[in-house]
């Protein structure tokens, strides 16, 4: 069984996509018709942009989303049966696309809506992000009641990112180091996928009933539940739900290995789901579609698969 995976914030760098805008039509199709949509051409900040831009939470959503996309179609000439879709965080936006539940006008605008509430969210709410290593789940969730901050993402059985109040940094960050933690502050703009959203949380829920949603072609598995979903008032909910509940992204790997997939398809930019992969199940293996380089992986996986019975 196989799934694509898509990635999300932080998987973006200077010159992502280019290759395959040059080399795919359908791919550069895809920047062209996101650049209208917007009314700017995003294409040339992910091609060509300053890295400093490329941070910024309300151009970072939707560049990681177009690279996605437009990879997602240079990927789906193979034509290759998938079983499942998930992303990690923004990466679950992508899903929408590729199992067909809204348009693509609907979809960039509702990650343009998306960026721009969580980054109004976090300027609203002072907070900011850990990423934390060497302290069991169960355990971290103790110290998280105790300390006060928030279970934000469970990405691989050693890592866990935390979302605090910016009052709270130094407090907490010594708490954890007490606790035989090792600990990252991540370079965002607020403390995602906890309490600090809600104000996001509530703008959304507006822009989505107001959008029309379809079931799900493939089964998209949610952050929010770790389970497969194709109903569209579920995908609908569950998207709102990610973005103030914990992302439990190591729980959906362990959901689609449990079925059957032994191979993932990680479509976008950079290889970060690649590396989480290594912590979760080392015996899945991963293909990456984000340039034109990976493509021989994918030409191979493809053949393959074809001799599969």
């Amino acid at each position: 069984m196989k799934a694509v995976i898509f990635p999300g914030q932080g998987a973006q760098y200077v010159g992502m996509g280019k290759s395959l805008s040059e080399y795919f039509p359908c791919a550069k199709n895809m920047f062209s018709s996101i650049d209208s949509i917007l009314g700017f051409s995003l294409s040339d900040k992910c091609f060509q942009g300053q890295e400093s831009e490329l941070k910024e939470t309300s151009i970072q959503q939707l560049a990681i989303l177009a690279v996605s996309l437009a990879a997602f179609e240079v990927f789906k000439e193979k034509e290759l049966k998938i079983d499942y879709l998930s992303g990690l965080s923004l990466g679950e936006y992508s899903c929408l696309y590729a199992a067909e539940v809204i348009n693509l006008n609907d979809l960039v605008n509702l990650v343009n809506q998306r960026a721009k509430a969580m980054n109004k969210a976090a300027l609203d709410n002072p907070s900011t992000m850990f990423a934390v290593m060497g302290i069991e789940r169960e355990a971290l969730k103790g110290i998280a009641e105790k300390e006060n901050f928030y279970i934000a993402n469970i990405n691989s059985p050693g890592q866990t990112v935390v979302s605090l109040a910016k009052e709270r940094r130094d407090n907490i960050f010594t708490s954890l180091e007490s606790d035989g933690a090792r600990v990252i502050e991540l370079p965002v703009s607020g403390g995602f996928h906890s309490p600090f959203m809600n104000s996001a949380k509530e703008h959304l829920a507006t822009v989505v009933e107001a959008m029309n949603f379809s079931d799900a072609k493939i089964p998209i598995v949610s952050n929010f539940t770790a389970k497969g979903h194709t109903k569209a008032e579920e995908v609908k909910n569950n998207l709102l739900e990610q973005l103030t509940s914990t992302v439990l992204w190591n729980d959906s790997i362990d959901y689609m290995t449990s079925t059957g997939v032994d191979l993932f398809f990680e479509v976008g930019p950079s290889k970060v789901l690649r590396g989480l992969m290594r912590k979760i199940n080392r015996e899945a293996k991963v293909v990456n579609i984000g340039e034109k380089q990976d493509l021989s992986e994918l030409w191979s996986c493809e053949a393959e698969t074809r001799k599969r019975p």
